[in-house]
C-alpha cells in the first residue's frame, strides 16, 4: 500500500475501483464535488497499479486534444514515434501486438476533456490489450455527468459506471484532523470542543477539514498595547492646540483689516448689485442677436450657447443702466443714495450719462444686425448649397440632410450555414473515397452532409430538434444495416466544414 493518509471510506473506494477496472469492462467516472479528494484517490490508484501499464493525466482547462493523447502515449509507449492528431482508437491498433501488459488509462479533471477525446475514450474501453479490456477511470465533476449522459445513446450508457465520493463520517473528520494536526506540529488556538462543532456542522469534504485546521493553528492578531495608544492620543491633543492657538493669533493680527475691507464692499453691494443686472440683460440681449444665425442648424444649442457668451461688463460698464429700466416710484431714493456716493468714489449719474447710454445702446443694436448678415454674406459667396456636404458658421461644421434612404448595397460576409439541435455521425475516415458505400446507401435519404474537419471526412445526417427524434432515427438507422450512430450537437460541430449537402 501506499504511504498516502487515506481514510477508511477512500481505502474501501480506491478498491473498489481496482477491482471494477478487472473485471466490469466498463469506463469508470470517479464523481464528485471540488474538494472531496479525486486528484488523491487517482493519485493512489495509480501507484497500485503495478501489474498494469498505467498513464496517469491531468486534463487543463482549455487543453487541445492532441496535446492530451501526446500525454497518454509518452507514458503507455516506449518508441517516441507517434501521431498526437491520429485518434486513439487508431494508435493502439497499430501498436496492439507490441503492448505486453494490461493498460490501465487515467484522466483527472476530464470534464475539461474535448468531447472528441470522450469519444475516443469510450470506443477505446471496448477494446482489449494483452489479453484484457483497456481499462480507463475518469474523475469528474459532480454536476458534468447529467450533461453527459443527455448527450449519449442508450448503448453508450451502458458502457459508462458512475462511481460517487461519499461525504465523510464525523469520525473520519474528526479523525483527519487529529491526524493532519499532529503532522503539522503546531499547537491550536481553538479549544477542542469549537472545533469538534464546526466539524459537524460541515458538508464532509477533506478540503473543509484543511480549511479549518489552517484556521485552528493561524495565531491571532494580539491587540496594541494601550500604553501607545494612551501616548499617541496626547501627542495628538498637543499638536491639535498648537495648531488652533497659532491660527487663532494670526486672524486676530488681520481682523482689523479685514474688517475695514468687508466694510467697504458691503456698501459697494447694493449699488453694484443693481448695475450688475442691468448691464447682464443688454448684454444678453446682445449675445441673443450675435447668435442668430446659428439657430437654423442648431435650434437645440441655442439656449445653451447664448447663455456661455455672456461676459460680465466692467466696473465702469456696470454703471451704463438706462433710466427707463429702473422701477419709476424708487427712482428718486436711488439717485440721492448715487449722488452721495458720487462725491465719494467719483461716479457720475445716471442723469449726466442718459444720452451717452442711449448713443451705446443703438451702436448695439447696429453691430448685432450687422453680424448677423455677415456670416449669410459670407456663405453666399463661398458656399455652393447644391454642392455642398456641410456648413461651417461660428466655427461649427453643420452636416447637410442626412439620407435616410440611402439605397448603397453594404458588403455581406459569407456566413456558413448555422444549424441547431442534434444530428447523427455515421463514419469518419481519411480516405474520401471509403465513404462511397456509405453515400449510395443514404442516396434516397435527406438531410445527409458530408464535411471535413483536420483532414478526415465525416458523414453527418440530419438536424434534430429533440433528442428523442435523434435517437428514433439512429434506431432507424442501425435497422438497416448502419453502425450505432454518434448523436452529436450540432454546436460543437462549429469548427467543421460542410462540403456537401442533400436535401
Amino acid at each position: 500500500m501506499t504511504s498516502t493518509l487515506l481514510l477508511p471510506s477512500q481505502e474501501e473506494l480506491v478498491q473498489r475501483l481496482l477491482h471494477s477496472a478487472n473485471y466490469s469492462g466498463q469506463l469508470q467516472l470517479l464523481c464528485g464535488t471540488k474538494g472531496t479528494g479525486k486528484s488523491t484517490l487517482t493519485t493512489v490508484l495509480a501507484s497500485e497499479l503495478e501489474e498494469h501499464n498505467s498513464a496517469l493525466v491531468l486534463c487543463p482547462p482549455h487543453a487541445e486534444a492532441a496535446e492530451i493523447r501526446r500525454k497518454i502515449l509518452v507514458q503507455l509507449i516506449s518508441s517516441p514515434i507517434f501521431d498526437d492528431e491520429m485518434p486513439l482508437l487508431d494508435t493502439f491498433l497499430r501498436i496492439q501486438s507490441t503492448l505486453s501488459k494490461p493498460l490501465h488509462i487515467i484522466i483527472d479533471d476530464a470534464h475539461l476533456l474535448p468531447k472528441t477525446l470522450w469519444a475516443e475514450c469510450i470506443l477505446l474501453s471496448q477494446m482489449q490489450c494483452a489479453g484484457a479490456n483497456i481499462a480507463i477511470t475518469m474523475a469528474i465533476d459532480s454536476h458534468f455527468l447529467s450533461e453527459l449522459m443527455a448527450e449519449l445513446s442508450e448503448d453508450m450508457r451502458e458502457i459508462l459506471l458512475p462511481l460517487f465520493i461519499e461525504p465523510l463520517t464525523i469520525a473520519e473528520r474528526d479523525g483527519l484532523y487529529q491526524s493532519l494536526l499532529l503532522r503539522s506540529g503546531y499547537t491550536p488556538f481553538i479549544a477542542r470542543g469549537i472545533i469538534h462543532n464546526q466539524l459537524e456542522q460541515q458538508s464532509g469534504t477533506p478540503l473543509e477539514v484543511v480549511k479549518l485546521l489552517e484556521l485552528a493553528i493561524t495565531e491571532p492578531e494580539k491587540a496594541p498595547a494601550k500604553k501607545f495608544t494612551l501616548i499617541k492620543s496626547i501627542s495628538f491633543i498637543g499638536v491639535l492646540l498648537l495648531a488652533s492657538g497659532g491660527g487663532y493669533f494670526l486672524w486676530n493680527a488681520n481682523a482689523t483689516v479685514s474688517s475695514k475691507v468687508m466694510t467697504h464692499q458691503i456698501e459697494l453691494t447694493a449699488t453694484q448689485q443693481l448695475r450688475k443686472q442691468h448691464a447682464n440683460e443688454v448684454i444678453h440681449q446682445f449675445a441673443a442677436k450675435l447668435v442668430a444665425p446659428i439657430a437654423r442648424w442648431l435650434p437645440s444649442r441655442v439656449d445653451k450657447i447664448a447663455p456661455s457668451l455672456i461676459i460680465v461688463a466692467p466696473q465702469t460698464e456696470q454703471m451704463l443702466v438706462h433710466q427707463s429700466d429702473v422701477p419709476s416710484q424708487p427712482q428718486t431714493q436711488l439717485q440721492s443714495q448715487l449722488q452721495q456716493q458720487q462725491s465719494q468714489i467719483n461716479i457720475p449719474s445716471l442723469g449726466d450719462n442718459s444720452d451717452s447710454l442711449a448713443k451705446n445702446l443703438q451702436l448695439i443694436e447696429h453691430q448685432a444686425v450687422a453680424t448677423q448678415a455677415e456670416p449669410t454674406q459670407r456663405q453666399l459667396a463661398t458656399v455652393d448649397l447644391a454642392s455642398a456636404q456641410s456648413v461651417s458658421v461660428g466655427g461649427v461644421s453643420i452636416p447637410d440632410e442626412i439620407n435616410e434612404n440611402d439605397t448603397t448595397p453594404a458588403a455581406i460576409d459569407s456566413v456558413l450555414p448555422t444549424f441547431k439541435g442534434y444530428t447523427l455521425q455515421l463514419a469518419s475516415v481519411r480516405d474520401k473515397k471509403s465513404l462511397s458505400r456509405i453515400v449510395n446507401k443514404l442516396a434516397s435519404e435527406e438531410g445527409m452532409y458530408l464535411a471535413e474537419y483536420k483532414h478526415r471526412h465525416i458523414i453527418l445526417f440530419g438536424q434534430f430538434n429533440s433528442l428523442a427524434e435523434a435517437q428514433s432515427q439512429a434506431e432507424r438507422l442501425k435497422q438497416q444495416g448502419f453502425n450505432s450512430p454518434w448523436l452529436r450537437k450540432w454546436q460543437d460541430l462549429d469548427e467543421y466544414t460542410i462540403q456537401q449537402e442533400s436535401r
